[in-house]
């Protein structure tokens, strides 16, 4: 393949092949770019069936739309230079066809994902010979969506097949239990096993926290940014800036009995599945005793190169752990869980109210706060760890 950049591991086998045959028809053409048309043709190969089922879906006749492809193709322009050029909209039709990818669980373009896609630039050749076609080109695609269901599901059972760290056993209802990692976990697989409603960021309880702190606890919290606020975070890797902006802040917290652990386990068992995965930090309740221990915040830390989606996933598989655990041992519903993740030394709150614990599909609502950056808001974000403890310290009160 040519050079794709970062992308370049981003296609499946059959997406390579759609745009290795892509660039065999550009240069047979003499046209030295690969373009949308051209994709378009070699999807009409390749994926010949699929193609043909897609337009007579659409209301079109397949050997019209090739013959148009080809006769648009005839009057292309070249591109000169030493190198094939990948123009703008394609770029753009590769991201758009990951961006669809992950969101069914994926990390690599597959061919139908390129298909799907094609379309959806209502100014690009491709859509323009379907509206001279008579066909509405946004209609066109939502069509194609819906052909290729049965693909994407077979794909997805695939990877459901692999993701598990151990084989799928029993469960006492009679179904089956799966085990699912925090890593491993996508918006996908996520939310297909669990009712995840999502508020969005909210003003409450983030704004509204009455919470003071001491003299000697604002002293620490200058201490504490003052250790890395002449420093360029930038270039400072994940377990400096943790050790050094996030931990201690989490430690300053801490109140009563309730302690702060860095890479704490958290294995929970719903009636349908397992979670399991570390939490870069918790502040909970007996987590170095033989009993049942219990969570009021499991915080995760952005790796290099992670995406803002998965991170996100990863705190809401951590949030409904820890929710689970502390229903183990107190039984309320619906649970309270608060979480948090960092990107640098930026803070991003979450709020779970988690209910239908003993169902197998249970439910999580989650209300996030903005984005608190401690450089400039340490002691805002104190106030906000200290109402997190400071609630569950009552909690716990009242249940003993």
């Amino acid at each position: 393949m040519i050079e794709l950049g970062s992308m370049t591991d981003k296609f499946s086998g059959a997406g390579q092949n759609v745009v290795r045959r892509a660039i065999d028809v550009s240069r047979s053409c003499n046209h030295n770019y690969l373009g949308l048309l051209h994709i378009l043709a070699a999807l009409s190969e390749i994926e010949s069936a699929l193609f043909a089922e897609g337009m007579r879906a659409i209301g079109v006749d397949p050997h019209s739309v090739k013959s148009m492809v080809n006769q648009e193709l005839s009057q292309s322009p070249v591109h000169v230079g030493r190198k094939m050029a990948i123009p703008e909209p394609t770029r753009d039709l590769f991201n758009r066809a990951l961006r669809r990818a992950r969101s069914q669980g994926r990390e690599q373009i597959e061919s139908y994902d390129l298909f799907a896609s094609l379309f959806a630039d209502l100014n690009a050749p491709p859509a323009e010979i379907l509206r001279r076609l008579g066909v509405d080109p946004a209609a066109a695609t939502d069509a194609i969506s819906q052909l290729i269901r049965p693909r994407e599901q077979q794909t997805l059972d695939e990877l459901l097949s692999h993701i598990f760290d151990s084989p799928p056993r029993p469960g006492e209802s009679g179904g089956w239990i799966r085990n699912f990692n925090f890593s491993e976990l996508t918006p996908e697989f996520f939310n297909s096993i669990v009712t995840i409603e999502e508020k969005g960021v909210t003003p409450e309880p983030w704004d509204k926290i009455d919470v003071s702190l001491t003299g000697q606890e604002l002293q620490r919290v200058e201490s504490i940014v003052s250790s890395f606020l002449s420093m360029s975070v930038a270039q400072m890797n994940e377990a400096t800036i943790f050790s050094r902006a996030i931990y201690p802040l989490l430690v300053l917290a801490e109140k009563d009995r309730l302690e702060t652990w860095a890479q704490a386990p958290l294995n929970a068992q719903y009636s349908g599945f397992v979670l399991k995965g570390i939490a870069d930090a918790v502040i909970g309740f007996n987590i170095s005793g033989i009993t049942k221990s219990s969570f009021c915040l499991t915080v995760l830390q952005a790796n290099l190169g992670m995406q803002a989606q998965d991170l996100q996933i990863r705190l809401y598989a951590a949030m409904l752990a820890a929710a689970r655990l502390n229903w183990e041992r107190d039984k309320r519903l619906p649970q309270e869980i608060f979480g948090c993740y960092t990107i640098a030394d930026n803070w991003t709150f979450a709020r779970g109210l988690v209910s239908d614990v003993e169902a197998a599909r249970p439910t999580m609502t989650v209300a996030s706060s903005r984005e608190y950056v401690e450089r400039v808001e340490a002691e805002t974000i104190l106030r906000i760890l200290k109402f997190i403890t400071g609630k569950y310290t009552q909690e716990l009160a009242d249940n003993t």
